[in-house]
């Protein structure tokens, strides 16, 4: 029995050896990002091939530089936060759309495109709501409509929460921030080590899909590039900020939102989004009948990519709306 036991501890201690040493070599393999400026020629580049004519320009925020893209002019102003592992040139099409009748001012959040990687602790709402006043505050924009996919929907909601003042109309695609749940794999950011693991195994599979593609477009080729430079677990361990065991903490949930700005939300969602389903957002969603819920049959996750004609019809349809 004494040996048994032994053996146990033994194979566990050498199991924990093991994956400490391949959680260290994974995080030294991670310290190389795609050179700035290859991410801003092919930014370049891939904003040619979409015929997005726009400025590019970098802030200076409380918690670092932030990439931001301005396009377009009119009366009003919205202004886009894509959601992780997105930047705003992921979003071309989209903001090509928009910028016909708006000025439009899409943000790389701080971790995502060419903006610096998270360098603040703790939750990340108050280092969001600090890029956004930054930049907004710079461009001169007292205020503007919010539009924010996936985590760049909580980032939205979280800033209409602290400066209800400034978000003329909120518009969240696909947001985190209205299910109690998360996906059981976002329960693994919290074992120490696995983000390090999965953004090495990210990166590696980026890196070999570049290799084997000789035909790859432009605007593939940036996608690919800000994949890779997403691989700092630094940047994806915003996840783990998010959650608690078993689901959402309480600062990120957006249910505030829609109270403090009822009348003023638009919400869209893909009927067939598997990263974030909306039926668990639907109790939430119906909570306040105030907001305007549109659900596209057929639709995945990155609506806004892959459909960017309707999502900017909704968009403008809703601007064009009377407020309640």
């Amino acid at each position: 029995m004494k040996r048994s036991k032994l053996g146990l501890a033994t194979g566990l201690g050498l199991s924990v050896l093991s994956y400490a040493a391949l959680v260290g070599w994974a995080r030294r393999a991670l310290v190389a990002d795609p050179p700035l400026g290859q991410l801003e020629s092919a930014l370049q580049s891939s904003l040619a091939e979409t015929g997005l004519v726009a400025t590019d320009r970098y802030v200076h925020t409380p918690v670092g530089r932030v990439h931001v893209l301005l396009a377009g002019q009119g009366e009003s102003t919205v202004v886009v936060l894509p959601g992780l592992g997105a930047s705003a040139g992921d979003f071309a099409d989209l903001l090509a759309r928009l910028a016909r009748r708006h000025l439009v001012v899409a943000i790389d959040l701080p971790g995502g495109g060419l903006s610096d990687p998270i360098g603040f602790r703790g939750h990340p709402r108050p280092a969001w709501n600090e890029v956004i006043t930054a930049v907004t505050d710079q461009i001169g924009i007292a205020r503007f409509t919010l539009v924010g996919h996936s985590l760049g929907g909580l980032a939205a909601g979280g800033f209409a929460i602290a400066y209800p003042e400034r978000v003329e109309r909120l518009i969240l695609i696909s947001p985190v921030g209205f299910s109690r749940r998360v996906p059981l794999r976002w329960n693994l950011a919290l074992a120490p080590g696995w983000l390090d693991l999965l953004a090495l195994y990210q990166r590696a599979a980026l890196s070999h899909r570049g290799g084997r593609s000789r035909m790859e477009s432009a605007e593939d080729r940036y996608r690919r590039l800000v994949g890779l430079r997403l691989g700092h677990a630094s940047d994806l361990a915003t996840v783990a900020r998010l959650i608690q065991p078993g689901g959402l903490r309480p600062e990120s949930r957006l249910l505030p939102a829609l109270g403090v700005l009822s009348g003023r939300v638009l919400v869209v969602w893909g009927s067939d989004d598997r990263k974030l389903p909306v039926r668990d957002a639907q109790p939430e969603l119906d909570y306040f009948k105030g907001i305007r819920l549109e659900v596209v049959q057929g639709a995945g996750h990155l609506l806004p990519v892959a459909d960017p004609d309707l999502t900017a019809r909704f968009i403008t349809d809703f601007l064009g709306a009377p407020r309640d």
